[in-house]
């Protein structure tokens, strides 16, 4: 029996092959290391094109070790130079030839390029003025008491297990991206909508509330990429978002993304995290964010929504500096027409 990494031609079309290719261009980014890597295991250096990004590299690449069988001992060995990484689980399982649950995020999307100006955004001084830790403290007030409203989707389908973000903006609606809950473009079958897959102040795991998503009642738009379900039975404690608050972005301002990286337990993106571009439909921000992170809210440092999380940028070297990468959102404002012109009641 053949097994997922030994398939011929390498199978990009396939969920979790969109998936590894996305993790390897993550894990090894540099185009020195990728290419040392790979002829460890008999593909040429001089069989690869040059002046590729991480992710285009990666794609030749791929395509050699699996003409010549070497896909799995690639990734046993990446595997094996990172046992503690978040990908750790997701490699094993395809090493093992076992089901893996990925996120639905689409390879392709916006031109994912870190430009010369935005890498000058980026800086490995994590110190600040001491005059401006007032501020940060106050914004980080305000995303604690929306925090509770994130949670993890966790969406079924004819290909597979999936997972996403999304938020409450209803008593009984759940915002988030409509390649979560349309994966691979085909309507998901089960919802699971965890609230509370969190840590508590002394780092143990929360108690999670998981609710059934009611799948009929999904509706979206592929074009802006979002999506709204019913979800039953969820507490009044449960925080709700609230869209029509929602703030005008602008370039200069700071991003905060509360998320579920990779389905795991809630994270926030707020280091790094200038927005470098807006248009009417779009927000591009350095907020890091992974796949699975789709369908998160992005707020202002003011806690106030300015767009929803739904693609990835690939990394991007410059001189001088680690592989950067940037992230985009849909403006809420396009959200909030797209729900009015569908009738959605929140």
């Amino acid at each position: 029996m053949v097994t997922f990494l030994e398939t011929f031609p390498f199978p990009f079309q396939t969920p979790a092959g969109q998936e590894l290719w996305r993790t390897l261009a993550g894990l090894v980014p540099v185009p020195l290391d990728a290419t040392a890597l790979a002829e460890k295991f008999d593909v040429d250096p001089l069989d690869l094109p040059v002046n590729l990004t991480p992710r285009q590299l990666w794609y030749v690449i791929l395509q050699k070790t699996a003409a010549r069988g070497t896909t799995t001992d690639l990734v046993k060995d990446l595997l094996a130079q990172n046992p503690r990484n978040r990908k750790a689980p997701f490699l094993k399982a395809l090493i093992d030839n076992e089901r893996v649950v990925v996120s639905p995020e689409p390879v392709s999307g916006f031109d994912p390029a870190v430009t010369a100006p935005e890498a000058l955004l980026f800086t490995d001084d994590l110190t600040m003025a001491v005059g401006r830790i007032p501020n940060l403290i106050t914004t980080l007030q305000r995303l604690l008491k929306l925090a509770p409203a994130v949670c993890l989707l966790r969406v079924e389908n004819a290909f597979g297990g999936f997972t996403g973000t999304g938020f409450r903006i209803g008593s009984d609606l759940v915002l988030t991206n409509h390649h979560v809950l349309f994966p691979e473009n085909t309507k998901a079958e089960t919802v699971q909508v965890d609230f509370g897959f969190d840590v508590g102040v002394d780092g143990t795991s929360l108690s999670v509330i998981s609710l059934a998503g009611d799948t009929k009642t999904m509706l979206g738009d592929q074009t802006d990429d979002w999506a709204v379900l019913r979800v039953a039975d969820m507490k009044p404690d449960i925080s709700v978002i609230d869209i029509a608050y929602a703030a005008v972005p602008k370039e200069g301002e700071r991003a905060f993304i509360v998320q579920h990286p990779d389905g795991q337990q809630k994270r926030l993106g707020f280091v790094r995290n200038m927005i470098t571009a807006v248009t009417d439909q779009s927000v591009q921000y350095l907020t890091d964010t992974q796949p699975g992170s789709s369908g998160a809210p992005v707020f202002n440092a003011e806690g106030r929504l300015i767009a929803l999380h739904h693609r990835g940028g690939t990394p991007t070297q410059h001189t001088g500096k680690a592989p950067l990468t940037k992230n985009q959102g849909v403006r809420i404002s396009r959200v909030v027409a797209g729900l009015s012109a569908q009738n959605v009641k929140i």
